[in-house]
């Protein structure tokens, strides 16, 4: 069994099998279980060996799926897990904000040197490069709570050989609708830049996958500190002030979404 990283949570677009003409003979299963196990199995492995290597491997070609009887649409859904394409943009952006001794320390030259090469031989296929999973340490980002309203959305709790698990999925069109008219108000009303332009980033991803996906928010080990108590009404309360252009109540939402923040902060820090 892998070492669990219980503060991941991961935000997960399944996209139709249909349109994954490369992935037509993978075998219709509930496989989520059998291929993160595998994967933090590989992590592991890579991260006590002499020198470590932090760079995943590719498993472009084992999908998570979410099959139709569990969609509850009768269509079969994939989510590519691509570790080894997030890994190659978690490098970049670990080069651009680290010393080169800092980076040295934490991914040997061997590693990067063996990432750069498989990323060029990727990129020279043509590939698809949106990304699938994104994915948060601890905590919710407030931009994803646009997406995703607990209250209206599906939520699936399960008791688990880790835990309590919560999934929370929605359809795309409905996550982008509401991001889109997000965005629309804190372009106009809000002047916090960096949340706006995160916003604006967060629908253009959204909006590039086919419109019979589903979102996907999976709590992780974060299920029994986050939820139900998520902040996705503060975020929510919060919008609806700047559009009415209510003041107060839109820093009042905002403040107390931060205190929660900060707390879940603490959290992580003491753990």
């Amino acid at each position: 069994m892998p070492y669990e990283r219980r503060y991941l949570i991961e935000l997960r677009i399944f996209e139709p099998l249909v349109v994954h003409p490369d992935l037509e003979d993978y075998p219709v299963s509930d496989n989520r279980t059998m291929i993160l196990r595998l994967a933090g199995e590989d992590a592991d492995a890579r991260l006590i060996s002499l020198p470590p290597d932090p760079v995943a491997d590719s498993y472009r070609g084992t999908p998570i799926m979410m099959t139709g009887a569990d969609a509850g649409d009768g269509i079969d859904r994939v989510c590519p897990l691509q570790d080894d394409i997030r890994s190659w943009h978690a490098l970049e952006a670990l080069s651009e904000s680290s010393s080169k001794a800092e980076l040295d320390a934490m991914v040997p030259k061997s590693a990067r040197r063996r990432a750069a090469a498989h990323r060029v031989e990727w990129l020279q296929g043509e590939p698809d490069t949106r990304v699938f999973t994104r994915t948060s340490a601890w905590d919710v980002s407030p931009v994803w709570w646009l997406a995703i309203d607990p209250e209206e959305d599906q939520v699936i709790a399960d008791e688990t050989e880790h835990g309590h698990r919560v999934r929370i999925r929605v359809p795309i069109l409905t996550a982008a609708s509401r991001v889109e008219w997000a965005v629309s108000v804190l372009k106009e009303k809000s002047r916090l830049s960096a949340v706006v332009e995160s916003a604006e980033q967060f629908s253009d991803w959204l909006d590039s996958f086919d419109m019979n996906s589903i979102v996907e928010l999976d709590l992780g080990g974060m299920s029994e500190i986050i939820y139900p108590e998520t902040g996705a009404d503060l975020v929510s309360d919060w919008v609806d002030a700047l559009d009415a252009d209510d003041r107060e109540s839109a820093i009042a939402a905002f403040n107390a979404y931060t205190r929660q923040w900060e707390a879940l902060g603490l959290y992580a820090r003491g753990s």
